[in-house]
């Protein structure tokens, strides 16, 4: 449907799961760096960056454009997350 391959489902993923750390400085945003985020999934920066490009056109992710943070959208929880919360209930 989305038509996401498993580094752009690990980069969003791992957006939504640092954006909600509780003793975050910004709370609900992901503000490392792109390549620090790909290299937690061994993936180039060109990799990186075009994964994170193709999940903003998708709107999956959001990038705050005065700081370059990143977070994901209601879609990416709707789509993704709370089916893995029905998953685990079942």
């Amino acid at each position: 449907m989305h038509d996401l391959s498993n580094n752009d489902y690990c980069i969003a993923s791992a957006i939504f799961t640092l954006s909600h750390n509780p003793q975050s400085s910004f709370p609900g945003w992901y503000y490392g760096k792109i390549e620090t985020l790909g290299k937690k999934f061994k993936l180039g920066r060109a990799t990186t960056y075009r994964s994170i490009e193709k999940l903003i056109e998708k709107e999956l992710i959001e990038k705050n454009n005065d700081t370059g943070f990143l977070r994901t959208t209601q879609l990416w929880w709707n789509e993704f997350e709370s089916l893995r919360l029905v998953k685990k209930d079942a």
